[in-house]
């Protein structure tokens, strides 16, 4: 009994009134209804202190797609037509975008028909990719392009349309980043225009204008039968020529289906020799002295132009064309080979004469080319210098790519020899754009 007061006493003294736990208090109530337990970890929080419980944030909804801020035109009906087609485009995510593969599937053609039917057979040859999630076709009446004369009584809209697809690209097929190069422009093979403009888009009369830069890099082989000269054989000579030309024409008549397309207009080149002429070379020729040594005269910058008439046609996707240019652009031979150059007719071909200058102003010329790919051109043309001396022909080909190399090759043929030129040449079309 003794021992079960000595604990009671002991959890009394433990316990502390409310009141005299509060710092400064001096009043102590010992009564049995007025203490409590000093507080616990364990012990929940007061009612009054709890943080009202908040409401899970509800998920954020997927952003709404943006549309293209591009001015397509007044939309129209997909399930109206017909229409006369004037264009595609690719959107993804409010971005105009661009793959020439999925351009070729289509089958609208500039300036004829397109119907429903056109625009149903496109989607499907689309969604058999297998490289969409989504196509969604649009179809816009374009401003300031009216519609050929010939339709004005089939289709509903006095404009051509633009056929807009907003496609949702498959993410597990979107290839890896790599470098995508335009088609080439069809309007113009090295140095010789076509009656195409730009890209072969536009198979009607009008405007093309193109820059066109051709670098003449040097000789990798060449050989010669003049009678004088010191060495008959050539490897690996330095030419370094530039040829900076812009070429504008006027195609006066379409491609049709037994007609060429026929096209006029002008060049304007900027030559000029990154390179010295060729060195002195001691002299052969019986009856001049032994001691004398001819050297090459050469402008380093000088301005040659053309006018042209050429007409072209489609073939099964090859494109032939032939024409004929009139200009200061039969002074080029010359400084191709310093045997086309005066000095070297003149005391090198044969025996010693009048000096003579290997130029003409008629210079009739072929090409025809193939695209493998619309960025993978092979071809080939023909320039024939009418009346020069030495009769010289000038033929580019178009197969560095072809041969995997990382440039083109030029054949130069006179009377007398021929030098197997390496050259490369890229061709910018600033009209039409498309």
């Amino acid at each position: 009994m003794g021992l079960r007061l000595a604990t009671l006493s002991l959890l009394l003294c433990a316990a502390r009134p409310a009141a005299a736990q509060a710092p400064g208090a001096t009043a102590v109530s010992t009564s049995p209804a007025s203490f409590q337990f000093a507080p616990s970890p364990f012990d929940a929080a007061p009612s009054s202190a709890a943080a009202p419980a908040q409401a899970p944030a509800p998920p954020s909804a997927p952003p709404a797609p943006v549309a293209p801020n591009a001015n397509f035109g007044q939309p129209l009906s997909v399930a109206g037509g017909p229409w006369v087609y004037g264009e595609s485009l690719f959107t993804s995510h409010g971005k105009i975008i661009s793959d020439y593969a999925w351009r070729d599937k289509l089958h609208g053609s500039k300036d004829h028909l397109y119907t429903a039917a056109d625009l149903t057979a496109d989607l499907a040859a689309l969604k058999a990719l297998n490289a969409f999630d989504r196509v969604s076709p649009t179809v816009y009446a374009m401003t300031n392009t009216p519609i050929p004369a010939q339709f004005a009584a089939i289709v509903i809209s006095t404009s051509e349309v633009r056929v807009v697809f907003d496609v949702e690209v498959h993410v597990s097929s979107a290839p890896k980043p790599r470098l995508v190069t335009p088609p080439v422009a069809v309007s113009g093979v090295i140095l010789t225009p076509t009656a195409f403009r730009g890209l072969g888009r536009y198979n009607t009369p009008g405007l093309g204008l193109d820059f066109n830069a051709a670098y003449y890099i040097g000789r990798l082989y060449g050989k010669n039968s003049y009678q004088n000269a010191p060495d008959h054989t050539d490897y690996l000579d330095r030419i370094g020529l530039w040829l900076l030309s812009a070429d504008g024409k006027m195609q006066l008549q379409s491609d049709g289906p037994w007609r060429p397309a026929l096209a006029v207009g002008a060049q304007g080149i900027l030559m000029f020799h990154d390179a010295p002429p060729p060195a002195s070379i001691a002299n052969n020729t019986p009856g001049v002295a032994p001691g004398v040594q001819t050297t090459v005269s050469q402008q380093t910058t000088q301005t040659i132009a053309d006018a042209y008439v050429v007409a072209s046609k489609n073939i099964r996707n090859v494109r032939v064309s032939a024409g004929v240019m009139s200009g200061t652009i039969g002074e080029l031979p010359q400084n191709l080979s310093e045997y086309l150059t005066p000095e070297y007719l003149q005391f090198y071909k044969g025996p010693a004469g009048l000096a003579q200058e290997s130029v003409t102003h008629t210079v009739p010329f072929m090409s025809a080319f193939y695209l493998i790919k619309p960025d993978y051109p092979i071809g080939f043309e023909v320039m024939r210098f009418n009346g020069a001396v030495g009769s010289p022909t000038l033929i580019n080909m178009k197969i560095g790519r072809f041969l995997k190399l990382n440039f083109d090759l030029g054949l130069l043929k006179y009377q007398g020899g021929y030098d197997l030129l390496g050259l490369i040449q890229f061709r910018f079309n600033q009209f039409p754009s498309r």
